[in-house]
């Protein structure tokens, strides 16, 4: 068996962190085990993996990363910082890997390649002028979210198009209509199905409520071209 070798760095790197721990994990979604070992040295992170399972190096990164951000949330709790953990490379020299991460989210990076980045957010930047733009700000933000925090992607991709509803509620004079009308008037602008947004919220109303959903790299890809031709959808028409 050949240990998975992930390296990485705790943010900020001004406030060091040293610490070691061990646990044995079962991933959520496809139930295979194994046992991490980490290290932290003034906020430089390794984090050897032990698992018989041929693992999808993304899915596996996941794991890493939620095994190491909970750890790091109980020291936040305890001392009233806000630390964040990026995994930068991952090493496995019986399968042949030695992959370094990068920020990218490949399916979403693809749809972007032909934008002219200049001309699309001097378009956004206009519509998110004025009292309504905060809506607009909390959507962007929420879709970062879910492409940062694997676990919870389906709670940021359905809250981020929940922002997009009160944005249009508020443009058409039916904020203080029932949801269901301006549910509809959402669904009439960006041109998007009651079943597609009844797929997002499912991926979604677990976490909502507190509750765990796993899943693959697959199924975050599906989810995240789901909300995005949504979120397209509707900034097109506005």
């Amino acid at each position: 068996m050949e240990e998975y070798l992930f390296s990485g760095v705790v943010l900020p790197e001004r406030a060091q962190l040293s610490m070691e721990f061990s646990l044995g994990f079962s991933h959520i979604g496809s139930g295979v085990s194994g046992v991490a070992n980490v290290s932290i040295v003034l906020n430089q992170v390794v984090v050897w993996i032990d698992s018989c399972h041929d693992w999808n190096v993304f899915d596996l990164r996941n794991v890493v990363k939620t095994i190491v951000q909970n750890r790091l949330a109980m020291i936040s709790y305890f001392k009233g910082y806000a630390y964040e953990f990026e995994i930068i490379r991952v090493l496995n020299k019986g399968r042949g890997i030695d992959y370094v991460f990068g920020i990218e989210i490949p399916c979403l990076e693809e749809r972007g390649r032909e934008i002219d980045l200049q001309e699309s957010l001097f378009n956004l930047h206009d519509k998110t002028v004025g009292p309504n733009g905060v809506f607009l700000h909390r959507c962007l933000g929420d879709l970062v979210s879910a492409m940062k925090h694997a676990d919870d992607t389906g709670f940021y991709c359905y809250r981020a198009i929940e922002s997009l509803r009160h944005h249009c509620a508020a443009t058409h004079g039916l904020s203080t209509a029932k949801k269901p009308r301006q549910w509809e008037k959402f669904r009439e602008i960006a041109g998007c199905s009651e079943e597609t947004l009844r797929e997002i919220k499912r991926a979604a109303d677990p976490l909502r409520h507190g509750g765990v959903v796993g899943g693959s790299s697959e199924d975050r890809e599906k989810l995240f071209i789901c909300t995005w031709d949504v979120v397209d959808g509707y900034l097109k028409e506005i």
